[in-house]
């Protein structure tokens, strides 16, 4: 295909869009390094790591997120006072999105049943996952939402808040040696580190992945017919570059962007807006909608640190359709705690390594953390036609999705496998599993 075209050279000031989980203030995760000019003569230049951000989020809001409520181990939802108060504390709760819940029903009855109150009420729905038996309510005043909601508590399996998902960040929270894990790949030089620089052309081959990110533009990096485009937020607004970048490691096909599997087809779910957010429910929706279409891959490289039901009845919907899902850990530095959906025990969770085989100045840690994989200085697509090196899970976990499909392609795992034949084609790592979970992905092509 024709190399993209670019008019100047493009210093640093393009950035991944990539948004901090937790800031909430719209601190942005930029590139480490300048974005590559195609002309003939140019070269990245190497910078150190971004600035550290100080951090007003301390890692105890992060290890213990609390339970769905679940009628059967809280308060008795027959008291008004109570139920107010357990309301309230979940609408507080760390990472909660304001005057919104999520409510799972125990059977279809009576979700039904609701939505007849609720009508008549003038109660938001702000979406439904029907199949799941959970929606998502928007309310002005959290006593008629209690009003609708009480009475016979058997008729929950949970209430609980809809938790922003965001574009990992950087936040602070742990501190490491002030060298360690910023050594940069650079360029393509990622896939010759998990051993994939031979001819991959046909790696892929009718598997498709889903990308659930911020959106994925026409780069052309990506091949005619390669793309289906579905958008859940249509809100009219730019994408952000993200979930672009985040597609051409999985399936690109220019040598300035490639992907690790170029033969796939990429199923680009948007679910976040142009500042990189989204939240639990949005994110459910996006895999339910993956699944339906025939994903057998699904790529999230978003996060949060909400435990939502709904999300984990998608990830096990997913599984029961045959899919894999692939999560980033989360670029906040935390050695105690994933982000979710990486924190869920069937979901692949990737953290991400430098170039000296060490964890990545960024890379959160902790127990189930699958596998690692590349993630700093890491060269990919951006936006319509720019290429641009940066760091992150994000790109980490792109890559181990791109290596699935590989295998899914070839016949050497399948989706209910994936998982363990990852961790046996890794290379080890001096560094302990919730670091560098089994080890850096690696496989000897032939």
């Amino acid at each position: 295909m024709n190399q993209p075209q670019f008019s100047r050279w493009f210093v640093g000031g393009v950035a991944l869009a990539l948004i901090a989980w937790l800031a909430g203030h719209g601190d942005r995760e930029a590139p480490r390094k300048a974005a590559i000019d195609s002309r003939p003569g140019t070269t990245a230049t190497s910078k150190a790591p971004p600035p550290r951000r100080p951090s007003s989020i301390t890692p105890q809001h992060m290890v213990s997120p609390e339970p769905p409520l679940s009628p059967h181990h809280e308060l008795p939802l027959e008291n008004d006072d109570r139920l107010s108060k357990l309301l309230s504390r979940r609408l507080n709760s760390f990472g909660a999105i304001g005057n919104e819940l999520l409510l799972k029903f125990k059977s279809p009855e009576a979700l039904r049943a609701f939505l007849s109150r609720a009508d008549q009420s003038g109660l938001k729905i702000l979406g439904r996952l029907d199949g799941l038996m959970a929606i998502r309510v928007g309310f002005d005043d959290l006593d008629e939402l209690r009003a609708l909601i009480e009475g016979d508590e058997s008729v929950y399996e949970a209430i609980e808040a809809n938790f922003t998902v965001k574009v990992p960040g950087w936040l602070n929270s742990e501190s490491r040696p002030g060298v360690s894990g910023t050594a940069p790949f650079g360029g393509d030089a990622f896939l010759q580190a998990i051993g994939a620089d031979s001819n991959r052309s046909t790696w892929g081959t009718e598997i498709t992945v889903a990308v659930l990110d911020t959106g994925v533009e026409n780069h052309p990096t990506f091949g005619k017919g390669q793309l289906t485009h579905l958008d859940l937020v249509n809100d009219g607004q730019p994408f952000a570059g993200h979930g672009t970048a985040v597609a051409s490691l999985i399936g690109g096909r220019d040598e300035q962007a490639p992907g690790v599997a170029p033969a796939s087809h990429i199923l680009d779910v948007r679910i976040a807006d142009s500042l990189g957010e989204s939240s639990s429910f949005k994110l459910a929706e996006g895999i339910v909608k993956a699944v339906d279409a025939g994903a057998q891959v699904i790529n999230i490289s978003l996060g949060s640190y909400g435990d939502a039901t709904v999300l984990r009845d998608a990830v096990a919907y997913a599984e029961s359709k045959g899919a894999v899902i692939v999560a980033a850990a989360g670029n906040d530095h935390t050695n105690n705690q994933l982000a979710y959906p990486a924190a869920i025990s069937s979901v692949i969770s990737v953290g991400g390594v430098d170039a000296d085989y060490q964890q990545a100045y960024f890379s959160n840690s902790g127990k189930g953390l699958d596998v690692t994989a590349p993630a700093v200085g890491i060269q990919s697509a951006y936006g319509a036609d720019l290429i641009v090196l940066g760091d992150g899970t994000s790109q980490a976990a792109a890559i181990t999705s791109g290596v699935v499909a590989y295998g899914l392609s070839r016949g050497s795992t399948t989706t209910s496998t994936a998982s363990d034949w990852l961790k046996q084609n890794v290379l080890p790592l001096s560094l302990p599993p919730e670091r560098g979970g089994a080890g850096m992905t690696h496989l000897e092509f032939h």
